[in-house]
């Protein structure tokens, strides 16, 4: 993810009374230089944008920063969108240069007769984060083809796999009324109009320059996260049973010195990504099950139930406790 979303975010929960200080605490970033053109790898993003859910509650926040991105602020990826030649064209530098804006998701274009459905899913992602990054791309997405094809608003059609009735309105302010809540598949459907349609700003010829100047970036595999990821995976399928650094650097064939090596090329620590996923089984016990506190704090491998509450606390800024009532209240509504 590039860092430009950064800003966006910070402003975005400023405005719901939450400080850069309180998202960014215990996440490594907090001194993070906000003017500095670089890019997060999966799990920086996912700690970060995960926290900033878990701190606003709100379901609706990755389509609101979605509507708040600015092509130009985006540096070499927005002037390689501004300077294509068609809708279709961004869309294929979008599946292209996926790794630099959202790691964790995987994208895609789908043929369907004639359209093309733009589809997306991290189903190895808690769902309120997978639904985040969706909220971003499509709406980051729409937001930005309105002005750069100076339309009025998006003929594209959007289907989410999940959706509350009364955010249709919302959505629908984005989106346009081709709106389908609760499908049985996420994707924004573009007819054959749509990808034709041409840009205001396009330029072939800068167009090159900064496809070539996208691809080095991306070259260098610091940002791909593919260790880190992996490490996650490993740690996943043991549940409780948590494997140590060295435990995971055998399964991964390779020595504990070289995976500790790998993951810090990847800005990460074994213990962070650790912390992460037991930070993620945790939301699903408490947001999925009925199991006591001190039930949650065994299966992830804590002595104790204050030792959970504490590490909880320090993950996301609030306490089990509080992520529980939130959830008993939406579901008496």
């Amino acid at each position: 993810m590039n860092s430009f979303a950064l800003p966006v975010l910070i402003d975005l929960l400023a405005e719901q009374g939450i400080s850069k200080t309180r998202l960014l605490e215990k996440t490594g970033l907090e001194g993070f230089d906000l003017s500095k053109a670089e890019l997060f790898n999966a799990a920086q993003a996912d700690e970060i944008c995960g926290k900033a859910i878990t701190l606003t509650g709100d379901r609706l926040l990755g389509v609101k920063l979605g509507t708040r991105f600015d092509l130009v602020s985006m540096g070499i990826l927005g002037y390689a969108a501004m300077t294509s030649d068609k809708v279709g064209d961004v869309l294929n530098l979008l599946v292209r240069y996926k790794r630099a804006l959202l790691p964790s998701m995987r994208i895609e274009l789908i043929p369907d007769g004639d359209s093309v459905v733009l589809r997306s899913a991290a189903p190895h992602l808690p769902s309120a984060l997978e639904q985040f990054y969706t909220g971003t791309l499509y709406a980051g997405l729409v937001t930005n083809l309105n002005l750069l094809t100076e339309t009025h608003g998006s003929s594209a059609t959007l289907e989410l796999n999940y959706g509350q009735p009364e955010d249709r309105s919302f959505y629908e302010l984005v989106f346009g009324t081709g709106v389908l809540l609760n499908s049985n598949r996420c994707g924004l459907t573009f007819d054959p109009e749509d990808l034709a349609m041409r840009i205001s700003t396009s330029d072939p010829v800068a167009q090159e320059v900064f496809r070539r100047e996208c691809d080095r970036i991306l070259a260098n595999d610091k940002y791909s996260g593919v260790v880190s990821e992996r490490v996650k995976e490993l740690l996943l399928l043991s549940r409780s049973a948590f494997p140590t650094a060295a435990d995971i650097a055998k399964q991964m064939h390779m020595s504990e010195s070289t995976l500790q090596r790998r993951l810090s090329n990847e800005a990460t620590r074994f213990q962070q990504l650790l912390d992460q996923v037991r930070y993620r089984l945790a939301l699903e016990y408490l947001q999925g099950t009925d199991l006591p506190g001190s039930e949650i704090a065994a299966l992830l491998g804590f002595n104790n139930a204050a030792n959970f509450r504490r590490s909880f606390k320090r993950w996301s800024g609030t306490t089990p406790a509080h992520i529980r009532s939130s959830k008993n209240a939406a579901s008496t509504l």
